[in-house]
């Protein structure tokens, strides 16, 4: 029986969270063991934390230092995360960070997280969705919401789920601006 106030469709798979295969896919985000073996530990708190909810957990990592800088768990707020005072504090201080949070609906990474990378100067995203997913990407430009609405609207009307089209919506925006995303996988 699903415990109260629990969404099924959210709950993570705890056997493949605690998997080799997902573990790997972590050792392929960068170049650094270290910063690697960070976002997997951060991606396991946060996954664990929001099994079974639409709220998203975000910790934001300084690449040199290999520290948390700040981090944002507890969120009320559905499907995004609201920058505390404190969090933009400490992230206004600091350049190229890479970033880390979780998409309850295992999404690809959304039109405001490619405008919040590009915004914020991080030098990596990466994305955490609860059915294991995980997703690095990168922006180095300004997309508008609504063509990227836009665009995501036209690949659902040729027959693609919303998945799919913003998947395919991604590819296409990435040959023409400057931004990158790439699922990791093993």
């Amino acid at each position: 029986m699903q415990r109260k106030g629990r969404n099924k469709d959210t709950q993570i798979d705890q056997s493949y969270i605690e998997s080799g295969e997902f573990r790997k896919k972590f050792d392929l985000i960068t170049d650094d063991k270290d910063i690697n073996w960070l976002l997997y530990i951060c991606a396991k708190k946060m996954l664990y934390h929001r099994s079974g909810s639409l709220q998203e957990d975000m910790y934001w990592i300084d690449a040199n230092s290999k520290k948390i800088v700040a981090k944002e768990l507890d969120q009320i707020h559905e499907q995004k995360v609201i920058y505390s005072k404190k969090t933009r504090k400490k992230i206004n201080k600091q350049q190229g960070l890479i970033t880390i949070h979780t998409h309850p609906s295992s999404s690809p990474p959304s039109v405001g997280d490619f405008n919040s990378n590009y915004r914020n100067k991080y030098s990596l995203g990466v994305v955490c969705g609860h059915d294991g997913k995980v997703f690095i990407y990168t922006s180095h430009v300004e997309i508008s919401v609504a063509f990227y609405a836009k665009k995501v609207e036209y690949y659902r009307k040729l027959g693609y789920n919303d998945y799919e089209a913003q998947i395919e919506t991604i590819k296409s925006l990435s040959s023409v601006y400057n931004i990158k995303c790439k699922e990791v996988t093993v």
